[in-house]
């Protein structure tokens, strides 16, 4: 900013008073009344010197609202998708190992009654009379009743049993499937470039998968170990999305009335900042800028967007206001330069006389 005239002024008025012996020199114990003009101009110009040094520097310098401000009103719960697709596969998997465990335990219950039917009907043959022949179904009945409960107790223990490999191998190609599937939804929900980041996480996975599969010799070992490869993979997709993602911001009507009096708030700020270095008229004129800036982002936030494009035309509109402000403050700056040109005439002409 240019040097005051104001000051020139009062340096001016500083040498004239200098070269004029003081009423101390004449009269010692009495303070004249131009040294006490002398000094009061001398604190007014270190006044104006610090408030022209605040008025070079722009009062607003940086956007009213960040990144982080629209990113609070993101979905805040976890997104557990990958974990939960693990535990449908387990469940398939669970399923068809029930069901081929049950077919098993059918064949083998065939197997008996054909068994029963052969020796019913060797044992009919081979009697003498319908007593033996009673005698020895009711023996095979007896046999094969007991037979019967030994099996079904067996059963009952033996719920459960582990995969063997093709299942464990085609488990983990229908997870490789399923997980690829799920690319789809994350794209619409983050973002084409996010989606292609999670291919590694979801193929890893798939692999975890497998060798957990592969591995562990108890229903509870591996359901302990699936758990962790679901928590893993849902920590690499959240930081993942932290890092990439770009979510559609659906902003609702009461995060949009907090996020325009964070924005009228912040602008206060600045209105304080205006009427303490250039007075109220100046804090008026700065009303119209920030109307519009304001209307803008009521605009912008009523339809959903991505959160980039919205940032980004929450940038721009907060760039224009920047510029706005930043151009009234250089106004009033001159304006002041001007004004101060003249009162530092005026006491120039004073002084002189």
């Amino acid at each position: 900013m240019k040097t005051s005239r104001l000051l020139i002024g009062l340096l001016v008025c500083f040498a004239i008073t200098a070269c004029t012996p003081s009423e101390e020199e004449v009269h010692p114990k009495r303070r004249s009344a131009r040294a006490d003009n002398l000094q009061r101009y001398m604190s007014k110009a270190q006044q104006y010197r610090a408030a022209a040094q605040a008025r070079s520097k722009p009062i607003v310098d940086k956007p009213l609202l960040t990144e982080m401000t629209l990113r609070e009103f993101l979905p805040q719960l976890p997104d557990l998708r990958i974990s939960a697709q693990i535990f449908a596969q387990k469940n398939e998997l669970d399923s068809t190992i029930q069901k081929n465990y049950a077919r098993l335990a059918a064949d083998q219950v065939a197997a008996m009654l054909d068994q029963l039917r052969t020796e019913a009907v060797t044992a009919a043959l081979e009697a003498k009379n319908p007593q033996e022949l009673a005698a020895k179904l009711n023996e095979q009945t007896a046999a094969y009743s007991q037979k019967m409960a030994e099996f079904v107790q067996l059963q009952q223990q033996a719920s459960w049993t582990m995969p063997n490999a093709q299942q464990s191998r085609m488990s983990k190609q229908a997870l490789e499937q399923a997980v690829l599937s799920l690319l789809e939804g994350i794209s619409r929900d983050y973002g084409e470039v996010c989606a292609q980041k999670t291919k590694v996480i979801l193929q890893k996975t798939a692999d975890d998968y497998w060798l957990v599969l592969s591995s562990v010799n108890s229903r509870e070992a591996m359901e302990q170990e699936l758990s962790r490869v679901g928590e893993e993979a849902d920590k690499a997709f959240r930081e993942t999305i932290m890092q990439y993602g770009d979510p559609i911001l659906a902003v609702s009507g009461e995060q949009a009335a907090s996020l325009r009096a964070r924005l009228i708030t912040a602008h206060q700020q600045m209105e304080n900042q205006f009427e303490k270095l250039y007075g109220k008229e100046a804090v008026l004129q700065t009303r119209d800028i920030f109307e519009r800036y304001k209307n803008t982002v009521d605009a912008l936030l009523r339809n959903p967007i991505r959160l980039s494009a919205m940032q980004a035309q929450l940038d721009q509109a907060g760039e224009a206001y920047r510029k706005e402000m930043t151009q009234l403050q250089a106004e009033l700056n001159e304006e002041l330069e001007h004004r101060a040109a003249k009162t530092g005439e005026q006491m120039v002409s004073a002084a002189e006389k």
